[in-house]
């Protein structure tokens, strides 16, 4: 450990970052900055990061290894130079903000840079810069902008709020996505993108009292996620549109995201801005059920949209995230098709997902862009594979750091699984899928990004397997039917058998193709008479029209019928989009599907 005085020979060789008791007043520009990454910090791991110009994660020892740069000192010092308070000694729970000055021509107000596109804030790596730019006479990262110390004030106050609401903001935001996915999993796969423009809401409009923040992340996120899914087909547009808005908050207003409570987390010394993790995750089931619903002629609008939005330097700057949505919609160009999935299919969809990264990462590079992301291609793939052997390292100690971390991993694990051996099998949820398990290699917080992510895939195979009027009442349903039974156990005499003694005339048998329709959510989207109230869609065609359809299209009616349904874009009824109803009834068992080819071409009641 570095010792702070003023007679080491390695102070006199190395630049100097001066530790003072209380910051010198009326020159220079002042700042705030975290003492370290995760949960924890020390007063010893301060030091070594400072002295290196690098930070090192807590769960990982939180005292980075490496060259060192320059030295402390706590010798009495005028004049320019980098000034700073340390934490106390000891470890501590790494809340707390401290104060820097860097004491230079040119520097007055508040520091910032870019580093963390907040103004007030700067980084470890920028300090330990600054000093050896100013005594090899360079000009330094850190700059100054206007501002006083009651700024920094506001700004600590702002951290402190928005890390008392992060953990209980993430426990609402799980449990409405929770009861969405089961009880309304159209508005749950759209919840992510609602909970962010709810967060972004709240952060601009600097909202920190506790319970509003709750009630509106909660209730307020439902009700935007709510009234967007009331039309299927206007879903993808909400998507794009959410996009294009974020895109534009994280260029033009970093600090907006970063000091939201769904945003980077700067209180935590690790991301200061753009799209961290959890927020990555959030967002995918709503870009997937945007291609999904959308089609194949939304794939490249929302595509390009949400890649930029996420991998762009200066805007989300999260590589692992544009990897992970190139998978997601890697697939998903494979699975809408209606070409047989094989294996070269795969492989070229690999190659185009490894070369379309490739493309946007050096793109952004050439423009000037500069990130981790960029930084780790530019210097080679050795950069990159030491990059991804950290993360590795990082997601396991993160994932292991705990009996309820391991126990929330597993849980969700199991929970993914299940969905995976669901059948059918549907293209947002494969795409959710696979991208998850893109996201566990790349990224570096695995119980964020399996426990949410194993929320959205729920929401998205509900929203493909039973998203219709029927099968939204299924708890209503099963409350009841619960109540019936307990109902009918409350009697003295037994069971009671209803059989007939006389039965007077005859009983029509009611068409199997009938429960079938029900089942299978049909009604949601069209409507037909002889299946009642359950059939009042408008999205699609009307059904009671089909013997209509089959004669334009100059086919059998029960040959039409069976066709619309095993490939429902063979005959697409004017003025309705393809791409809107799902393909996988081709997998309905052959009995069934012929049942409800009758019910549809000869209904009965």
């Amino acid at each position: 450990m570095v010792v702070l005085s003023g007679s080491s020979t390695a102070q006199a060789a190395q630049p100097l970052i001066y530790v003072v008791p209380a910051l010198p007043t009326g020159a220079g520009a002042i700042g705030l900055y975290v003492p370290g990454a995760g949960g924890t910090i020390s007063r010893e791991g301060a030091i070594e990061s400072l002295r290196r110009g690098k930070v090192q994660n807590a769960l990982l020892g939180g005292k980075p290894g490496g060259d060192v740069l320059i030295e402390l000192t706590s010798r009495h010092h005028q004049g320019p130079g980098v000034y700073l308070e340390l934490p106390p000694p000891g470890k501590h729970s790494n809340t707390k903000r401290y104060l820097v000055a860097v004491v230079a021509p040119g520097f007055r107000g508040i520091l910032t840079s870019d580093s963390t596109r907040i103004n007030g804030l700067v980084t470890i790596p920028d300090i330990t810069q600054t000093a050896l730019a100013l005594a090899e006479h360079r000009k330094p990262d850190i700059r100054s902008v206007p501002g006083n110390l009651q700024d920094l004030t506001q700004l600590d106050q702002r951290l402190t709020h928005v890390h008392r609401d992060r953990g209980w903001t993430a426990a609402v935001v799980t449990l409405t996505l929770l009861f969405l996915a089961l009880l309304w999993p159209r508005a749950g796969v759209l919840f992510g993108a609602a909970a962010v423009t709810v967060a972004l809401w709240l952060s601009w409009t600097a909202t920190t009292r506790f319970w509003e923040v709750l009630l509106w992340m909660g209730g307020g996120s439902a009700a935007i996620a709510y009234l967007a899914s009331l039309r299927r087909r206007t879903m993808p547009v909400f998507v794009l549109a959410f996009f294009v808005a974020f895109l534009l908050v994280l260029t033009i207003s970093p600090e907006t995201h970063a000091l939201a409570v769904l945003g980077a987390r700067p209180d935590g010394g690790g991301r200061f801005y753009g799209i961290g993790n959890q927020v990555e995750t959030l967002l995918l089931p709503a870009l997937i059920a945007g291609v999904s619903v959308g089609g194949l002629s939304w794939l490249a609008p929302l595509g390009i949209v949400a890649l930029v939005t996420v991998g762009w330097s200066k805007a989300g700057a999260d590589g692992g995230g544009l990897i992970v949505y190139a998978v997601a919609l890697a697939v998903l160009a494979l699975r809408l098709r209606p070409a047989p999935l094989t294996w070269r299919r795969v492989a070229v969809a690999g190659v185009g997902v490894i070369g379309l990264a490739g493309a946007l990462i050096a793109i952004d590079a050439a423009l000037g862009g500069s990130s981790h992301v960029t930084d780790a291609v530019g210097s080679g793939p050795g950069s990159l594979l030491g990059d991804l052997g950290h993360r590795l390292h990082l997601s396991w100690v993160a994932a292991t750091a705990s009996a309820y971390k391991i126990l929330l991993f597993l849980v969700s694990l199991a929970a993914l699984v299940w969905i995976a051996t669901r059948t059918p099998r549907h293209a947002a949820v494969d795409a959710m899928l696979v991208a998850l398990a893109v996201s566990m290699v790349v990224n570096d917080t695995p119980v964020d990004v399996i426990g949410l992510g194993a929320l959205g895939c729920l929401a998205l195979w509900r929203f493909e397997s039973v998203d219709s009027r029927p099968m939204r009442r299924g708890l209503l349903t099963a409350v009841c039917a619960v109540a019936v039974f307990a109902l009918t156990g409350c009697g003295k005499t037994g069971v009671v058998t209803p059989t007939p003694q006389t039965v007077v005339g005859t009983v029509q048998q009611e068409a199997p193709g009938k429960a079938i329709f029900i089942t299978q959510g049909c009604g949601a989207c069209h409507t037909y008479g002889p299946a009642g109230s359950a059939a009042n869609g408008t999205i699609g065609p009307d059904l009671d029209k089909l013997p209509q359809y089959a004669k334009a299209a100059n086919q059998p009616l029960a040959q039409f019928v069976h066709d619309s349904i095993v490939d429902p874009n063979k005959y697409v009824q004017k003025g309705y989009p393809k791409n809107v109803m799902p393909k996988s009834y081709a997998s309905l068992p052959p009995a069934d599907l012929q049942a409800l080819v009758d019910f549809l071409s000869k209904p009965q009641g």
